[in-house]
């Protein structure tokens, strides 16, 4: 299919985001055919960038949900296909040439691509990953679900089409500076939604990770600690809840703990990686430096993106230091 036969229309809600808003937009302008951004009050120059690259600026009133924004972009979509997209995210264009093969299958009405998002501003390699369905359909019954970490799966498999995996990559550099307001607001948020489905583990799950993030750990450790078992959640969401109770343990020198919580293997490399990195650092502390030797050096944690390259580096240092005195 001919790059510029796709028939895609982009579209990104925003608010101040004049620092980000052209990397989310200019690599997306060769390969597709509209773009539409709905700004939700923005009070910097994002609204007069996002026109000057050619991008269709709409706006509309932020009432605390993101659903709401993100329907209110699509229904100025005029192409057959949507690739949602976040101010601060860029799409990676040679990962997304190589699948839009997948565009031709006729049951597909949403496709996944891999998120990943950076964490660290002065290295690139430190990040996590996550699958989210991105692109789909333009389908009146296509429509966003939920104020927060809305999803549009229930409604692509409602409408009658499929969901298929792809290698899309969407880097996403949010995380680098999360504000505390912004924590704030997603707290109020995934709590709102709790109130009315106080049984939903994906709420849950992302609450306790907003928790985590804001260093209300007890709070953290009563959530992740009920999710472990769920038969909701992904594999990957229920091994980062061990990961995250392993690092609360690993705090309060709980090693016991470490090793219930880190009684698993992933076939996820980067959790494998950093789940042994945290076993090796639990060993550390009890002088055991030999066996963590073994972990450290295996290809898991040293081609593992979630290992900070510095901590590693340091352990090892002191490992060798270690063996010099013995």
């Amino acid at each position: 299919m001919p790059i510029d036969k796709i028939n895609i229309g982009v579209a990104i809600i925003t608010k101040d985001a004049e620092l980000s808003i052209e990397n989310a937009i200019r690599p997306v302008l060769p390969v597709v055919r509209q773009v539409v951004v709905v700004d939700t009050g923005s009070t910097d120059k994002t609204p007069s960038i996002a026109a000057r690259l050619g991008a269709e600026v709409y706006f509309r009133m932020w009432d605390d949900n993101f659903s709401n924004a993100r329907n209110y972009a699509l229904s100025f979509i005029r192409t057959e296909w949507v690739l949602s997209l976040d101010s601060d995210e860029t799409l990676d264009i040679n990962s997304f040439n190589k699948n839009i093969f997948l565009l031709k299958n006729n049951k597909v009405g949403g496709i996944q691509a891999r998120i990943l998002n950076f964490l660290k501003p002065d290295d690139i390699s430190y990040q996590t990953e996550h699958t989210y369905t991105r692109l789909f359909r333009n389908h009146t019954n296509i429509r966003f679900e939920g104020s927060i970490h809305e999803q549009i799966n229930n409604s692509v498999i409602s409408a009658g089409y499929e969901i298929a995996e792809s290698e899309i990559i969407i880097n996403h550099f949010g995380y680098i500076n999360t504000s505390t307001e912004k924590i704030s607001r997603n707290q109020a948020l995934l709590e709102k939604e709790l109130r009315q489905k106080p049984q939903d583990e994906w709420y849950k799950f992302h609450l306790a990770e907003t928790e985590f993030a804001a260093g209300n750990i007890s709070k953290a450790k009563e959530l992740f600690e009920s999710l472990v078992f769920s038969e909701e959640l992904t594999i990957d969401q229920k091994e980062k809840s061990c990961i995250r109770l392993s690092q609360i343990a690993l705090k309060n020198d709980l090693f016991n703990d470490i090793e219930k919580w880190l009684g698993f293997r992933s076939t996820n490399i980067h959790t494998e990686g950093f789940r042994k990195f945290i076993l090796a650092t639990a060993l550390m502390m009890q002088q055991k430096f030999e066996e963590a030797a073994l972990l450290l050096d295996s290809d898991d944690v040293k081609n593992s993106s979630l290992v900070d390259r510095i901590s590693l580096n340091q352990a090892f240092e002191v490992i060798s230091t270690v063996r010099k005195i013995r």
